[in-house]
């Protein structure tokens, strides 16, 4: 009542309604339920579960989610001084070095089809993106680093957050361009399958 002041009872309703819609189904892939990750928004393409947590699920793939570029805060820059960057990544990496030459700093960068930043070099040192991100406090692995002018760098995201499953942005625009329920489960959880809890029994 407090967040929706006067539309509360509109509100209210609508969320009550779509809960009473589905509050027995569920989303099963080969009979079991799913792991039913999500985020905000992808960098325009879904991620996998193996490139982010190293667990192969083959409902957790990669989909287009192209509307997430139109989304707020699709992209985003951050500025770190050199020892910001340093004081980041040796608060993890003790032992990790830096040469002299800022240049030099990130190197050997690899990516996957999505975007993410699957492993770096951070000066002496190999961290995942996804380690990169934690230790920066930025909003996605989908991202670009270079030095500015003035000898800082500029670190450029694109999405927010781990990118695998459902986006949140993504599955708003197919909704409201009339996708159903189902359509959107099953674009972003592939090879899955909605089912009555109640008439269906597991096989584990």
């Amino acid at each position: 009542r407090e967040y929706y002041g006067d539309n509360y009872e509109e509100y209210y309703g609508k969320v009550s309604d779509a809960v009473d819609e589905v509050c027995d189904m569920i989303l099963v892939y080969e009979d079991e339920p799913i792991v039913a990750a999500f985020h905000s928004m992808s960098s325009g393409t879904t991620e996998s579960a193996e490139n982010i947590w190293g667990v192969n699920l083959s409902y957790l793939v990669p989909c287009d989610s192209s509307s997430d570029k139109t989304a707020p805060g699709y992209e985003e820059e951050y500025i770190f001084t050199p020892e910001e960057i340093k004081a980041r990544i040796t608060s993890k990496y003790e032992d990790a070095e830096f040469p002299s030459d800022t240049k030099k700093w990130f190197s050997e960068i690899q990516r996957s089809s999505s975007g993410t930043v699957t492993n770096l070099k951070a000066g002496s040192i190999q961290i995942t993106g996804m380690e990169f991100r934690d230790l920066l406090s930025v909003r996605s692995a989908v991202f670009d680093i270079c030095l500015t002018n003035d000898n800082n760098f500029s670190v450029t995201t694109h999405g927010y957050g781990h990118g695998v499953g459902m986006s949140q942005y993504g599955a708003n625009s197919m909704a409201a361009e009339g996708k159903t329920c189902k359509q959107i489960l099953e674009h972003y959880y592939r090879g899955t399958e909605i089912k009555s809890v109640q008439n269906h029994s597991f096989s584990k």
